[in-house]
């Protein structure tokens, strides 16, 4: 059960990484995408309020859960990533 709420976590952390890099590419006009680029922010942190409110209703909060492993570590694999090996 500590599994998803863990993923979920991990997915939030995720979420304001890119919404830190996003607003920095607005700030300094690094992209011409303006428009999108503010509705996924919206978007994110939308998907961030959802998500802490299902953590919420399990009566789980950001300090009962364990930090995740770091995005490089070698139990978890890309799956977008052709070049990865599988595991089997």
């Amino acid at each position: 059960m500590l599994e998803e709420p863990e993923r979920i976590l991990e997915t939030m952390r995720r979420r304001e990484l890119d919404i830190q890099i996003l607003e920095l590419q607005l700030k300094h006009g690094l992209t011409k995408k303006r428009a999108e680029s503010k509705l996924l922010i919206m978007y994110y942190k939308a998907c961030n309020v959802v998500s802490r409110a299902k953590l919420m209703m399990h009566g789980i909060n950001s300090h009962d859960v364990k930090a995740p492993d770091p995005p490089g570590s070698p139990d978890q694999i890309d799956p977008w990533n052709d070049h990865q090996k599988k595991r089997i």
